[in-house]
């Protein structure tokens, strides 16, 4: 085989040598990773201060504990292209798999052979588990070591009828359930409870667990006593402003959006002003990120009590941000920021202990992260990098940008600018420094300004960059 051809080692033969890199590394010495994935959560985070009436104290505890990576950005707005390409540490545009639509990463004709973390660690001798959501995909695993979503699992049970919105899909609907009951809400409990037990085991192996919660993700059903947390009367809206959407292009002025489209089931920003919903469908977003945190409590509680307290890892992330009206956009499907900002932390053995890390970061830190502290060598050429130089000091600058890619649109994070590109060629440009909501495309209200001019120019060729083969 001629490796300069292909960026991947054929599957068999990858496996092989991450057998062999491991060997030097003993069991007892090796350190424990737990992941745990959380389904469209957004900066709605008390950490975060992304809405001043989020609930989540185990974040916040685990944020104390570790860095927390206060401008962490998915790679995809959508599940699939997001979770394939942070378990691989390959974009996107590399894989190939660029929507929810797309194929299975091993039946995509970009790189079937691609090795993901889970297999690659598994390979290396790691036991590897995993519950709940972690790959997009509802399908049994291919082998033991590959994480699947199970089909036990789901985005919880369906109400019928449905409690608050007749139209739609299922899982297009919010509220608290006739059994008021965590289980009856979410399996989020039964996915806590079988990481738990994971994590009291021993292991005759180190051990990779991946744990992924399915809250905040609609249908946002949770118990009265999350919804009693947060009173409709206290709920803040997000700040929007009425001609928002003037200086848009490809998704202002075109019906390529779910909400400029006239079809039952689908949440958009006149339906929830002109019905007086905007705040029930708010709290019950709020309330079913205060009931997931609670489950994630219960996960670091066992961690903490278990025998694996001190040579463990933690990794807690979101695959994508989430709308609520920000932009007069809802869901997800986007490029801005509330749908790419994601809450990340990272904590574990030597790593300091309550910082903020303010430079943008991406998931595709997660995989190098990983084989990196556990001596796994990466085979082929990953697109993310490891964080490791940071997570042992906090000061270093991060130099690496951050691509959002949705289909063949394109999303450029720099510490200070937010550049989009799409497909049509159109343009967005947002300066961080004055304007965190996003109101003012300079590309559009200051397209005849020389610095603003300047500016585009430098983030066309990044990108461009970042986009070549």
């Amino acid at each position: 085989m001629n490796i300069s051809q292909s960026r991947f080692i054929p599957r068999l033969l990858a496996i092989g040598m991450l057998v062999v890199a491991a060997t030097s590394h003993g069991a007892e010495t090796r350190p424990n990773f737990l992941l745990i994935a959380i389904d469209d959560l957004n900066d709605y985070v008390g950490c975060l201060d992304g809405h001043p009436n989020a609930i989540t104290p185990n974040l916040d505890r685990l944020a104390e504990r570790g860095i927390l990576f206060t401008r962490a950005y998915c790679n995809s707005p959508v599940c699939q292209p997001s979770r394939t390409s942070l378990w691989t540490g390959l974009r996107p545009t590399t894989t190939g798999i660029t929507a929810n639509r797309s194929p299975w990463f091993r039946e995509s004709s970009n790189h079937p052979d691609a090795v993901s973390l889970p297999q690659a660690m598994a390979s290396a001798g790691y036991s590897t588990l995993g519950f709940g959501k972690l790959f997009h995909v509802g399908r049994q695993a291919e082998s033991a070591v590959e994480w699947q979503r199970s089909n036990v699992f789901s985005y919880g049970p369906r109400q019928k009828p449905k409690l608050n919105y007749a139209s739609g899909d299922s899982i297009t609907d919010w509220g608290v359930p006739p059994k008021d009951r965590d289980q009856a809400s979410s399996f989020d409990p039964i996915i806590a409870d079988r990481t738990i037990a994971a994590l009291n085991d021993r292991h005759s192996r180190p051990l990779l667990l991946g744990c992924g919660f399915y809250r905040p993700h609609t249908p946002l059903y949770a118990a009265s006593q999350w919804f009693d947390m947060h009173p409709e009367a206290d709920i803040a809206l997000p700040q929007t402003i009425p001609d928002d959407n003037d200086d848009l292009v490809y998704f202002g002025r075109r019906p390529r959006r779910p909400q400029d489209i006239e079809a039952p089931g689908l949440f958009n920003q006149d339906w929830a002003e002109k019905t007086g919903k905007w705040k029930d469908v708010l709290r019950a977003y709020l309330a079913c990120t205060s009931a997931m945190d609670h489950q994630l409590g219960r996960v670091l509680d066992a961690l903490d009590r278990g025998p694996h307290a001190k040579n463990t890892y933690v990794i807690v992330f979101s695959d994508h941000g989430w709308h609520l009206g920000e932009k007069r956009h809802w869901g997800k499907a986007a490029l801005w920021e509330q749908t790419t900002r994601i809450p990340m932390i990272v904590a574990g053995p030597g790593i300091p202990s309550g910082i903020r890390y303010d430079q943008p970061v991406d998931l595709l830190t997660i995989a190098p992260t990983v084989l990196d502290y556990a001596g796994v060598q990466p085979l082929g050429e990953l697109d993310g990098h490891s964080l490791r130089p940071i997570l042992e000091d906090p000061t270093r600058n991060w130099p690496h940008p951050v691509l959002t890619t949705f289909v063949d649109h394109h999303a450029l994070r720099t510490p200070r600018w937010r550049y989009i590109r799409y497909s049509s060629g159109e343009e967005e440009l947002y300066d961080h420094s004055r304007d965190s909501e996003e109101f003012e495309n300079l590309a559009v209200t200051h397209r005849q300004d020389a610095q603003v001019q300047s500016t585009l120019a430098e983030l066309r060729k990044r990108m461009s960059d970042l986009l070549s083969p």
